[in-house]
């Protein structure tokens, strides 16, 4: 059974996963009866792309790392930009990796939102749709008979989502807290081993963990555009990140982190969602957690508690992760968006 996929945004999680694609298709096809065919990819900085016939994805992904144009690839037709990729392609899943927006989720969530509509299912990487859109994308995927999937939103490739959806039924998600962003976890874990916050920063920079803008990470809004979107969908919120109490680590000094450690203790930005008489509350920011917690992680890895009325606390935990993690969450929803529809006898041979 095939699948055509169209890219919108084809950097290095979205080139990652077409190498998973390449070096697996022998079993996705023996194990899942999944063939694959690119028909769109759309960048913004190789050119956009469509192709009803197909295009070379590995030869696409050799093109985009030595800096040439997507255009000059065999069948391509010059699609212009995103929003006519989105509008002509020919695919049954749209693959969305494009840059978080912290502010308002755009223009991610206007590009995931016409690709329903056309009724194409949507596997996304970006949690700015799913921290400001949720609801609305959620309900128009089931009005259009698609699936809207966004495993590598949230811990990269840990299972948070779907462990919510097939390991949890009956359970309620009560609480949860996190220590999500890789980035203030590495310069803290760096601080405490003696260093300054700008040395370990830095560093985080040149190993690839922080962006060369790293100020949405060290004050605290790429955590609250996660935790918003766990609650969103583990809690039915329907909040966005503009509601998150934020507090960032710029102000965290080597004194904090020695008086935490004469306590057995260590600081990390923790994110939460508590429900509270009023309702429910998210907040971001520096806390001092014992170093035996699961929120005692150190380097670049992430945990998630989640508190339940069945199952008690249940952690999580990703440790050290990267790219490659992210690319296989957007394999298990590929995965899983096909199973649904050969379970619902939609079929297209190759």
């Amino acid at each position: 059974m095939e699948l055509r996929l169209g890219f919108i945004g084809f950097g290095n999680v979205a080139r990652a996963f077409a190498r998973i694609l390449a070096s697996r298709s022998s079993e996705l096809a023996r194990d899942f009866d999944l063939i694959v065919r690119t028909t769109a990819i759309a960048t913004g900085s190789h050119g956009c792309i469509v192709s009803a016939e197909g295009l070379d994805l590995d030869l696409a992904v050799t093109t985009a790392e030595s800096g040439g144009r997507l255009t000059a690839l065999p069948g391509a037709i010059d699609a212009d930009e995103t929003t006519r990729v989105v509008a002509m392609c020919e695919a049954d899943v749209l693959i969305e990796t494009t840059p978080l927006n912290p502010i308002d989720g755009e223009p991610a969530t206007e590009w995931i939102r016409k690709a329903l509509l056309r009724r194409m299912s949507v596997v996304t990487a970006n949690k700015g749709p799913i921290a400001f859109a949720y609801d609305e994308l959620s309900a128009l995927a089931r009005e259009h008979g698609v699936s809207f999937r966004f495993e590598g939103t949230v811990m990269d490739g840990a299972p948070i989502f779907n462990l919510a959806e097939k390991c949890l039924p009956g359970v309620r998600i009560i609480a949860l807290a996190g220590v999500l962003n890789s980035t203030t976890n590495y310069i803290l874990t760096g601080m405490e081993r003696g260093r300054s916050f700008e040395e370990c920063i830095a560093e985080a920079k040149r190993m690839g963990v922080a962006e060369a803008n790293a100020d949405y990470d060290v004050d605290g809004w790429d955590a609250a555009v996660k935790i918003a979107a766990l609650a969103n969908v583990l809690m039915d919120a329907n909040t966005n990140p503009r509601n998150v109490e934020r507090r960032g680590i710029r102000y965290i000094t080597s004194k904090d982190l020695e008086v935490a450690s004469a306590a057995g203790a260590i600081v990390r930005l923790v994110a939460r969602a508590e429900p509270l008489p009023s309702g429910l509350r998210l907040t971001v920011g520096p806390e001092t957690v014992p170093i035996s917690s699961p929120l005692g992680a150190r380097g670049t890895t992430n945990a998630l508690i989640l508190r339940t009325d069945l199952m008690g606390e249940i952690a999580v935990i990703e440790a050290d992760p990267g790219v490659e993690q992210t690319a296989y969450a957007l394999l298990s929803d590929l995965i899983n968006i096909h199973r649904d529809r050969k379970a619902r006898g939609i079929i297209r041979r190759a």
